[in-house]
């Protein structure tokens, strides 16, 4: 069932307003509401509270909110951080709903400000109140002209479709300065003491107004809250577009397990965007021109793009930032080359991308070329390379004008998305601008963030067109899975490398042949009836970590080298830990050479559950840090993408003449290994797969060494 979110219209639509502290001092907060309300035209009633003035601006004051004696929806609370509390109580009694705390001096102040917030907090939440902040600088909405925001309104700033909310009040003003795009709501969230990012996202999820959801976020107090955020905005088709600060974090999730150290928070984070659809940019100007395309343009019907550059410098550029991002140029069929060679000169390279430059005729040449490229079925959105900064010629305006006009022209002809882009952030020339913005044409700035812009509008594009995914049935008999739980609730301590292969095995992922040997003469008994060569494993509930010891031996030949390997393992475990209980050997059988080692894993992340790890085996895994992360259930076209992502795919398709693997089977063992995340959620910490032998075609996977943390 999904989450019901609180209906926040009192708040962010309120048809009066309490400014609790009103000033006519030039700069003040109380001022600056004020003016606000006057510059958008408020229509609702607005009421000045000061105890100490009798009008302001214009308003008649009240000595408090007692005294205003009519229904108000929402206060603007503008006095220092110890006054909020006691006007909170008295909303209470009023039966005021909603209020908007400007104050710091809270939670980032310090411990005293710490305790005043959770005060404050705990006080909304058991008296069912809207609050706003504390720390910020408030909301406004252009769509109704109200505003409790206490930043002079920029007066280019318009209505529009993009709701935006931020805990940072600094960058928000940033983005609302730049006026780039219309705006319904501008929102400033500051400390979320009660009210979070995740509340507003809910919310607008459901605004009809919304199109486009733009926020930053430095934390999130309710990982559940939003994720159930991010899912109802998917489903509504509003798509979430976000910089979230922490990529630099240095600490990882405190597990011992090796896929621990492949899981940090923000990796973690990352692989829930991923999956709930939302999109993640890398910096603000990167938001900024992302959220330009998004607003208008139409999502494409297929991952072709096609570009149309005036450079070959440009192009060049265009394929270097391109790299690794997945963007799909597809070539033109012979067709539209024909048509091409008879607009462009003999020395044209006839590609995607495409120079039209030619011989330098825009209006004649550029128009054809375009056209040519749109009508391409493979292509679903055109791209279309212009710099038009303020200042330039008359003569480059009219060309930019043209090439403005024939995107136009194309959208209307064809229905397919198109925009322009300039090589340099920058002004625009406002004549072309004008005429952009009168036909919902994108024109991004910077040719690095018009690409990641571009990426991310069409990984969106391909969520939404793609089915969802079905999920296996789990692996695993419900008879099964109620024999190992209860193993887990009989016994707390530390499951043995045995234990953790036997639920392997119930999930589908097979161990090699092995054979537990508490002496010498065992062991290589043990190994006659394995078959050789063969490894020996130290066996103790005290060491876990087998290699640290020097607790391993591998590709033992004969009963000779056996023998001598149980020796130096069981001196070695002795030298490493005096007090650990010893109980022999395990004798597996040795895993052919022709088998490619990955690393396969689940990792509990303390805000998102279970996360399952996948990566290069061997030293690949820490040189080149090759690996990649997904949240449980997944699904085999998940797991095989997690697989197309590592750069060790190319060992398992077959590498220099080498046998292909079982690719088909690895793909089984994550999507299982999904299934045991779930499963096991409140047992297991952490579980390290390290090595999982991939055999060759039509042979399976073999997990050689099971480390399994269970939760403390």
């Amino acid at each position: 069932m999904s989450r019901k979110f609180q209906d926040l219209t009192p708040m962010l639509s309120p048809k009066s307003i309490a400014i609790v502290g009103a000033s006519e001092r030039h700069g003040s907060a109380g001022r600056l509401v004020l003016e606000n309300l006057h510059f958008l035209g408020y229509t609702g009633e607005i009421y000045a509270v000061n105890p100490k003035n009798e009008s302001v601006l214009g308003h008649p004051c009240y000595k408090d909110l007692e005294s205003i004696g009519k229904p108000v929806d929402m206060v603007a609370i503008l006095l220092g951080a110890k006054n909020v509390l006691p006007i909170l109580q008295s909303m209470k009694k009023l039966g005021i709903p909603a209020a908007w705390a400007l104050a710091s001096g809270f939670s980032e102040s310090g411990p005293e400000g710490e305790v005043l917030q959770k005060e404050i907090a705990a006080y909304v939440k058991e008296n069912n109140l809207l609050l706003l902040g504390p720390n910020c600088i408030g909301i406004l909405n252009m769509l109704d002209h109200s505003a409790t925001y206490s930043v002079a309104i920029n007066p280019k700033i318009r209505p529009g479709n993009v709701s935006v909310v931020m805990q940072s009040g600094a960058i928000l003003m940033g983005l609302a300065n730049s006026a780039r795009f219309g705006v319904r709501y501008l929102i400033s969230c500051g400390n979320q003491a009660a009210l979070e990012v995740s509340d507003f996202i809910g919310y607008l999820a459901e605004d009809e107004q919304t199109k486009v959801i733009v926020t930053f976020i430095e934390g999130i107090p309710d990982t559940k809250k939003f994720v159930d955020a991010l899912r109802a905005a998917y489903k509504a088709g509003k798509p979430v577009l976000l910089v979230k600060v922490g990529r630099s974090e240095a600490a990882q999730r405190a597990v011992q397990a090796h896929t621990g150290s492949l899981a940090g928070s923000d990796t973690v984070l990352d692989a829930v965007l991923n999956r709930e659809g939302a999109i993640r940019v890398n910096s603000l100007d990167e938001l900024v021109e992302t959220t330009e395309l998004f607003l208008n343009c139409p999502l494409p019907e297929n991952d072709g793009v096609g570009l149309i550059s005036l450079s070959g410098g440009q192009i060049g550029l265009v394929s270097d930032l391109s790299q690794g991002l997945g963007l799909n140029f597809p070539q033109f069929s012979e067709e539209a080359i024909a048509e091409l060679r008879q607009v462009l000169p003999a020395f044209t390279t006839i590609s995607n991308p495409l120079d039209a430059w030619g011989t330098g005729d825009l209006e004649k040449m550029y128009p054809a070329c375009a056209e040519i490229t749109a009508a391409q079925k493979n292509i679903g959105i055109i791209a279309m390379s212009r710099d038009t900064p303020i200042g330039v010629a008359p003569r480059e305006i009219e060309q930019s004008m043209r090439i403005a006009e024939v995107a136009a022209e194309i959208k209307e002809k064809t229905g397919k998305g198109v925009f322009l882009f300039s090589n340099f952030s920058g002004s625009f020339e406002p004549t072309v601008e004008s005429y952009l913005r009168e036909h919902n044409i994108p024109y991004l700035q910077g040719t690095q963030e018009a690409v990641h812009a571009l990426q991310a509008f069409e990984n969106y594009a391909t969520k939404r067109r793609t089915p969802a995914d079905l999920v296996e049935k789990s692996p695993i008999s419900p008879e099964k899975l109620a024999q190992h739980k209860k193993r887990f609730s009989d016994n707390s301590s530390p499951l043995t490398e045995i234990e953790s292969r036997e639920l392997l095995a119930a999930y589908g992922i097979r161990g090699p042949k092995e054979i537990v040997a508490p002496t010498a003469e065992k062991a290589v008994q043990a190994a006659n009836d394995i078959g050789y060569p063969v490894v020996l494993k130290i066996l103790s509930p005290d060491i876990q970590h087998k290699t640290e010891c020097d607790g391993v031996k591998v590709n033992l030949k004969n009963a000779e080298e056996v023998s001598s390997a149980f020796s130096q393992i069981f001196e070695s475990a002795k030298n490493y830990n005096p007090k650990a209980h010893l109980e022999g050997v395990l004798v597996q059988e040795m895993i052919t050479s022709d088998a490619v080692e990955v690393i396969l894993g689940v990792v509990h992340d303390p805000d998102y559950g279970p996360v399952v790890v996948y990566g290069s085996g061997g030293i690949l895994v820490e040189i080149l840090k090759d690996s990649v992360l997904s949240v449980p259930p997944i699904s085999k076209r998940e797991a095989q993408r997690m697989i197309s992502q590592t750069k060790g795919i190319k060992l398992l398709q077959g590498f220099r003449g080498s046998k292909k693997s079982d690719v088909n089977a690895l793909t089984d063992a994550i999507v299982n290994i999904s299934h045991l995340a779930q499963d096991f959620a409140d047992e297991i910490a952490a579980l390290d797969i390290n090595p999982l032998m991939v055999l060759p075609e039509g042979k399976g996977v073999c997990a050689v060494d099971a480390l399994i943390e269970r939760k403390k």
